[in-house]
């Protein structure tokens, strides 16, 4: 039985692809599965890395736009169904007619 260990990548590899990952603007975990990386390798690189090459190492990008997006108003609506709209004037309806059948008697 042969084993299928993967070979060590060197670490200035792992700079370059770690580079490569925080300047595309993707999440870590999107990039490494969108490169067939495991997560976890390669945060073993950054931790490995940042270690030796502490400023070499960019930050990583959680998915946050650099030019920070306007504001939005948050407005409260009522939502009504014409159905319940429909419903309750039948309702009223019929309650003023018995109403006004009382008041006659």
């Amino acid at each position: 039985m042969t084993s299928a260990r993967k070979v060590r990548v060197p670490m200035g590899e792992q700079i370059r692809i770690i580079n490569e990952c925080r300047q595309s603007g993707m999440t870590d975990a999107d990039w490494c599965r969108e490169n067939d990386i495991s997560v976890s390798t390669f945060y073993n690189w950054v931790s490995r890395c940042r270690k030796a090459a502490a400023d070499q190492i960019p930050p990583p990008n959680y998915g946050h736009c650099e030019i920070p997006r306007s504001k939005q108003d948050v407005v409260p609506i009522d939502i009504v169904s014409d159905h319940l709209t429909e419903q309750n004037t039948a309702s009223q309806m019929h309650l003023a007619t018995k109403i006004k059948l009382v008041a006659k008697n």
